[in-house]
């Protein structure tokens, strides 16, 4: 009985000690790639956020020139006679460029300038090193009043 008594306190001893050495290591590794994994995660949503912010302001000033067309207040045409933005980000040194053509389209027995189409192209840097950055291309077209609705 005694026997028995001094084995189940040696069983007791060892697993009471605690954590190896390896153990240690091992459990410290898995969370220092955890940790990797999640700054990497992060970085690459903060960078897919900051492209699709980019990409809605370059949206937003296609679109605002594309409603203005043909519209002849003072704010349509001052959104005319600019073409770079750079109030638009907190970021100084991002600069929105747009620039616009305006084009007839040619319809068989029609006049030329019958149907209109205003192609938008907005450009910003885009922060990963292209030299080119980024582009929008915005389409609009546009159909004038025949001359027999006598406007």
């Amino acid at each position: 009985m005694q026997l028995i008594e001094i084995k189940n306190q040696a069983i007791l001893s060892k697993s009471s000690q605690g954590f190896t050495v390896l153990e240690a290591v091992l459990a410290s590794a898995v969370l220092a790639m955890s940790l990797a994994g999640s700054v990497r995660l992060s970085s690459a949503s903060l960078t897919a956020t900051q492209a699709h912010r980019n990409l809605d302001l370059a949206s937003g000033l296609a679109q605002d020139l594309a409603e203005c067309w043909g519209v002849q207040t003072a704010i349509c045409t001052q959104q005319f006679s600019s073409s770079q933005w750079s109030s638009l980000s907190n970021d100084p040194t991002l600069l929105f460029t747009r620039t616009w053509q305006i084009s007839a389209i040619p319809i068989p027995g029609a006049p030329a300038w019958c149907l209109q189409e205003l192609r938008v192209t907005v450009r910003w840097p885009d922060g990963r090193g292209h030299p080119q950055g980024s582009e929008l291309v915005w389409r609009h077209r546009r159909a004038s009043t025949p001359s027999w609705a006598g406007l």
